[in-house]
């Protein structure tokens, strides 16, 4: 469902969809693997007869691997101000 507001032509959801999913970055990502691996060990579960345990430390194996890479292989790096008054009056 989408709302449009009064006086302003709405966005097409599509456009919307796109927009939202151009914006997706690295660590949005990540953070959707880790419920997809549950739910592919879930699937694996019911649908193969993997044991349940089994197909969760699996998933959860994928889930520490993912949290491993985001926290400390590949960590977000800052990137600061671009306003450099503390530099200058540092130097004056």
């Amino acid at each position: 469902m989408h709302e449009n507001t009064i006086g302003r032509r709405g966005q097409d959801p599509f456009d919307a969809l796109v927009d939202v999913l151009a914006a997706v970055n690295r660590y949005d990502l990540a953070l959707g693997v880790i419920p997809i691996a549950f739910v592919i060990a879930l699937v694996a579960a019911s649908a193969f007869g993997v044991p349940a345990p089994y197909a969760f430390a699996a998933a959860a194996i994928v889930g520490i691997g993912v949290i491993a890479d985001v926290c400390y292989l590949n960590p977000p790096v800052d990137q600061g101000s671009t306003d450099r008054t503390d530099d200058r009056t540092a130097a004056d």
